[in-house]
């Protein structure tokens, strides 16, 4: 499904240049789920929005799915970006004065994913899939952090995408709630989507099938569980 080959990255720093991404090399399969662990300022989150596609490198290969992902136009950019990825982020992302169902059915608003008719069904079912149907007419800034989190996995899983990037999705919240986050996560992934989950968090990532650390910018190994 995901293969990068000799990936760098590279950021302006006044003058000089950062080195983010160093010759990346990384494949990822149908199905599984995987955490990418580091610290701080590793090149986790460039590698993640990489991967969503929301920012470029400089050099290296990236294919998705059979497909040279930097030779496609902007919008077929966005179009793939809009079908094959879900996003979960740690400060949420969502629209605070509007409600639950408007956020989860915005993704099928915007993208055209769905006819008028089937956006509420499947938001619905989104919405169920994560235990927070009874929520659905609430405002979203009436919700827990844990609550949010889980809207935040209903918009992310409402179009079918085929890839879940959830990055540091339990960093705001305790650890029971956390944890079931993380078991949100693992139904998905049983159900046939691809998770990568960045975290900095070593108990998270022993949820996943396999563990990629990254350090300065580096994969420095790449193991099954």
């Amino acid at each position: 499904m995901i293969e990068l080959h000799q990936l760098n990255k590279y950021y302006k720093v006044g003058k000089q240049k950062f080195h983010a991404l160093k010759d990346i090399e990384l494949t990822v399969g149908d199905g599984e789920m995987v955490a990418v662990v580091g610290k701080s300022g590793a090149g986790k989150s460039t590698l993640m929005n990489i991967l969503g596609m929301v920012d470029s490198w400089d050099s290296g290969s990236y294919v998705l799915d059979g497909i040279d992902v930097k030779s496609l136009s902007d919008r077929s950019l966005a179009k793939m970006r809009n079908e094959k990825v879900g996003f979960v982020l740690q400060d949420f992302a969502l629209i605070e004065d509007q409600t639950v169902l408007f956020n989860v059915s915005l993704p099928l608003l915007l993208g055209k994913k769905a006819g008028y008719g089937d956006v509420k069904p499947k938001a619905v079912s989104a919405l169920e899939k994560v235990g927070l149907f009874d929520q659905k007419s609430k405002k979203v800034g009436q919700l827990s952090g844990g609550q949010k989190q889980r809207v935040a996995i209903a918009r992310a899983i409402v179009g079918e995408p085929s890839l879940i990037l959830a990055d540091e999705p339990t960093g705001a919240l305790d650890s029971k709630t956390g944890q079931e986050i993380i078991e949100l996560l693992r139904q998905r992934n049983e159900a046939g989507t691809t998770v990568i989950l960045i975290t900095h968090d070593e108990a998270v990532s022993e949820a996943c099938g396999r563990i990629v650390r990254i350090s300065d910018g580096r994969l420095e190994s790449f193991f099954k569980e």
